[in-house]
């Protein structure tokens, strides 16, 4: 009995927290996270490269290091420096991938007009503000042409 009161406090925990956090979660499966990967690095985990930015970025999406600490560092552990947890998820298609769509998550109220693709790769290549940034535009086409109509299918929804 008591085990299954906990299960269940646990759950409905979770399940309040994660709406207290107010972020939008992001389907797993998406055409157009497939055409970032695609865009940024032909779907390769291996590897670092500098961008238009001048930031180093890493694995599959080259993921930098500014992303990794804003999306709440995934995967870090306790034991881990910085450097070697950001290297490891950025290697990692789940856990980077689980990043770009909580920066998405986060800052996506910036991208007003914007279709949920759009918004997801103009954040992930310019930040915060990159739907306000005209040198995300090239990045948000190359996308675009990777995916294709599916690019237009809703990505975010809200779970209560």
């Amino acid at each position: 009995m008591r085990s299954s009161v906990s299960c269940w406090l646990v759950l409905a925990l979770a399940h309040w927290s994660a709406a207290l956090l107010m972020f939008d979660r992001v389907q797993t499966e998406s055409a157009c996270l497939m055409a970032m990967c695609e865009a940024d690095s032909g779907c390769v985990p291996i590897g670092c490269s500098i961008d238009h930015f001048d930031r180093i970025g890493c694995g599959y999406f080259r993921l930098n290091i500014y992303q990794f600490r804003q999306c709440y560092q995934p995967g870090m552990k306790d034991v881990d420096d910085e450097e070697s947890a950001w290297i490891r998820c950025a290697e990692d298609y789940e856990c980077s991938s689980q990043c770009i769509k909580t920066l998405g998550s986060r800052f996506r109220v910036k991208c007003y007009g914007k279709n949920d693709c759009e918004t997801l790769a103009r954040i992930h290549d310019g930040g915060a503000n990159g739907c306000r940034d005209r040198k995300t535009i090239g990045y948000w086409k190359r996308v675009r042409d990777n995916c294709g109509p599916e690019c237009n299918l809703p990505i975010f929804t809200r779970h209560f």
